[in-house]
């Protein structure tokens, strides 16, 4: 494929210096929490915030793990997020099929909606949210706060996945068709696999923002045993809120699975993000 953008070397090494700039900007914060976060005591981290540990403290995470019930947050955490992987991989991906191969009348304006979804935040509907999740019976429950982080993901996700679909060939599910395969078969078996780099696109945007969900769990859960980790980190800032070196260990021990997620996913990641918007 040709270069779209063709630069001369003066504007490559403007673009490499932008883009050194970038990783700087990201890494020296992320080495400095990783670096405070095994520093012995919170001395260390006051006088030499960027320097090495002296001696290396690992058993920080392990006191943190144990003495602020991480195992309890980053259980509920899990729980969330991958239900809510779960819920918008299927549903997102069965609604983009409907509108995408099986138009009707109506499909546009359902789609249009969908569009809109995608650019008001789902916190401006909070107060009808509220009632319509106590009414259910979902308050106080990992359940509402499930379905809830999962309808706010949904209006990206089927954005993601029509355009997507939209662009791969016909010809497999004409052929299944003639062959009297029924649509669920159609969606299962042809047109799922073939959205994998999407698939993985939507999977790792709605896990990194169940993850990290701060506001929804502070608004309808009341409970501390159900607490994901972003409430949790709250709670153990207030009982850490000078040993700076023990909130380092929590928030990388928070950081860890989106990260690892990322590093695992982040081929299909681009791939999905690419080919949804160029046509062969």
């Amino acid at each position: 494929m040709d270069k779209i953008f063709k630069l001369n070397k003066r504007e490559q090494l403007l673009v490499q210096f932008i883009m050194l700039a970038w990783v700087a900007v990201v890494l020296i914060p992320f080495a400095a929490a990783v670096f405070n976060s095994l520093k012995p005591n919170v001395g260390q981290v006051l006088r030499d915030p960027f320097g090495l540990p002296d001696p290396w403290s690992w058993g920080n995470f392990a006191h943190a793990w144990v003495n602020a019930n991480f195992a309890q947050y980053f259980m509920n955490s899990a729980i969330i997020a991958v239900s809510c992987v779960v819920i918008v991989v299927f549903c997102a991906s069965t609604t983009a099929f409907v509108l995408a191969r099986m138009p009707f009348r109506g499909s546009t304006f359902i789609f249009i909606c969908f569009l809109i979804g995608v650019a008001i935040p789902i916190r401006l509907a909070l107060a009808p949210l509220f009632d319509t999740v106590r009414n259910l019976g979902l308050l106080d429950s990992l359940l509402g706060v499930i379905l809830v982080q999962s309808a706010a993901m949904m209006p990206v996700s089927v954005f993601i996945l029509v355009s997507f679909m939209r662009n791969i060939s016909k010809e497999l599910e004409e052929a299944a068709r003639m062959d009297g395969a029924l649509p669920f078969t159609i969606y299962w078996r042809i047109i799922f696999p073939l959205m994998k780099p999407a698939i993985a696109t939507i999977a790792l945007l709605t896990f990194v923002q169940a993850w990290n969900e701060y506001f929804l769990p502070l608004i309808f859960l009341q409970s501390e045993e159900l607490y994901p980790l972003t409430l949790g980190l709250q709670r153990f800032n207030q009982q850490f809120s000078i040993q700076w070196h023990m909130m380092f260990a929590g928030i990388l021990i928070m950081m860890a699975p989106t990260l690892i997620a990322f590093m695992l996913a982040s081929r299909q990641f681009i791939a999905g993000l690419t080919q949804g918007g160029v046509k062969e």
